[in-house]
């Protein structure tokens, strides 16, 4: 699928991959509505696309369900349609399920699980009435398999694949199309915004984010499954293989996972 002339929603597009996937989206020549919580950062990322006048942006919480059809009502005023939606905004964690709180569990599982189906909601009435679309998933590799410190993430990854490959199944009749991109370490901010057991922000890069594949690298290769309309797309470094090792012997994955994943 050309995304030339495509009119496409990102959400959390003021920074990591969300940016970068919306300045190869711009590259292939879709037009772009840009949402997020900071406003300057938003500009920025529009600013960095090509043609960048054409696109918009629009300030934009994933959990406040009542401002989701604010945003596809500015964007059928302005364009008359939306062709793909990418759920990308989301939040990291790095804290034991001992240390971590329940609140923290909750604000975690309400911007990455109910921030992508809520949204997923909000525009698929749209694509039905037009039978076509593409609903894209920012997942992550940990939507397959769980690591130390990582549970209530891993947890909201899982929760998408189960969610989305149910309304893949359901949409099966349809020309709208369903992506989960299970994304690996990409050198991005994510680690340090992700929430400590406490709530507060971790505050650093770890060495598996430092040391990973560059967010223009990941947009390419994420953008390319999104126009080959792919089901499932594993993108990242090594890590990428884990799911295939863990249903080989899932066994030997579970013995080495807490050896090499490192105890931040």
């Amino acid at each position: 699928m050309d995304l030339k002339n495509k009119i496409i929603w990102i959400t959390g597009a003021s920074s990591g991959i969300g940016k970068a996937l919306a300045i190869e989206c711009a590259r292939q020549g879709a037009t772009l509505m840009l949402t997020a919580r900071r406003e300057d950062a938003l500009e920025a990322t529009r600013i960095a696309c090509e043609r960048s006048d054409e696109h918009r942006c629009l300030v934009h919480d994933v959990t406040d369900q009542e401002s989701h059809a604010i945003v596809m009502s500015k964007i059928l005023e302005a364009w008359g349609h939306l062709d793909m939606i990418v759920l990308n905004a989301g939040i990291g964690q790095r804290g034991s399920i001992e240390e971590t709180s329940l609140d923290v569990e909750r604000r975690i599982m309400e911007v990455n699980y109910f921030g992508c189906t809520e949204v997923a909601h909000a525009v698929l009435p749209h694509f039905l009435d037009r039978n076509r679309g593409q609903i894209v998933v920012v997942s992550s590799i940990m939507g397959k398999l769980s690591t130390p410190r990582r549970a209530t993430y891993a947890a909201s990854k899982h929760a998408l694949h189960g969610f989305f490959e149910g309304l893949r199944a359901e949409l099966y009749q349809t020309r709208i199309g369903v992506t989960l991109l299970c994304t690996g370490y990409i050198k991005t901010d994510i680690s340090i915004h992700s929430l400590r057991g406490s709530g507060q922000s971790y505050g650093s890069m770890d060495d598996q984010h430092r040391d990973a594949m560059p967010g223009d690298v990941y947009a390419r290769k994420a953008v390319r499954a999104m126009m080959r309309r792919k089901p499932v797309a594993y993108i990242g470094g090594p890590e990428r293989f884990a799911p295939y090792l863990e249903r080989l012997s899932p066994a030997f994955v579970r013995w080495l996972v807490p050896k090499v994943v490192t105890r931040d």
